[in-house]
């Protein structure tokens, strides 16, 4: 007989350890999908909040489109200008020619000494003359490259005014509005 009271005491207690944890895994069970739907509910927030957020950027970009446009076309009129300045050489002046030798054998010694003589001066007047051009050539192409930077520095603190970043991305994607670019630029 105590054998079949402790076998029952048993199955009892076993049956009661056995309900205990259904139930623990239900309650668990429970507090997960709780939990995941409490997280899934975040994500949706945040998502609604990106989109809100991306709309408003959308917006102030179409609102600014005008002013944008109207920099970045100065900004890159002055790249161009100045790469342009950049590839420009120095033209000499033409050098006077040197006497003909066919000419000056008909000349006696004297004669051709002072066509010599001539033509050294004339070489004399060209490089102070070439060089008085060249200076001048180096300053005007100095004041113009500080001129055409100048404008580059006005267009880019335009933009930065304007929230548009100085990457070509940004640039695009704002001088265009288009959603997904400007999306893609929140999100860095």
């Amino acid at each position: 007989m105590q054998r079949t009271e402790a076998s029952s005491i048993l199955r009892q207690s076993s049956q009661a350890s056995s309900l205990l944890v259904c139930a623990a895994a239900a309650l668990l069970l429970l507090g997960c999908n709780g939990f995941g739907r409490g997280e899934a509910e975040r994500q949706r927030a945040a998502e609604a909040e990106r989109q809100r957020q991306l709309d408003a950027l959308v917006s102030r970009c179409r609102r600014q489109q005008p002013a944008v446009k109207q920099q970045l076309q100065s900004l890159n009129g002055s790249n161009a200008a100045l790469n342009q300045l950049n590839q420009q050489g120095y033209a000499p002046l033409p050098q006077p020619p040197a006497p003909d030798p066919a000419l000056l054998a008909r000349f006696t010694r004297d004669d051709q000494e002072l066509e010599l003589e001539r033509h050294v001066k004339a070489l004399a007047r060209w490089r102070q003359q070439d060089g008085a051009e060249r200076r001048r050539w180096d300053l005007e192409q100095e004041r113009r490259r500080q001129q055409l930077a100048a404008q580059q520095l006005l267009a880019r603190t335009a933009l930065n005014k304007l929230g548009v970043a100085s990457t070509p991305e940004a640039q695009t994607a704002w001088s265009s509005c288009d959603r997904a670019q400007l999306g893609a630029l929140a999100q860095r």
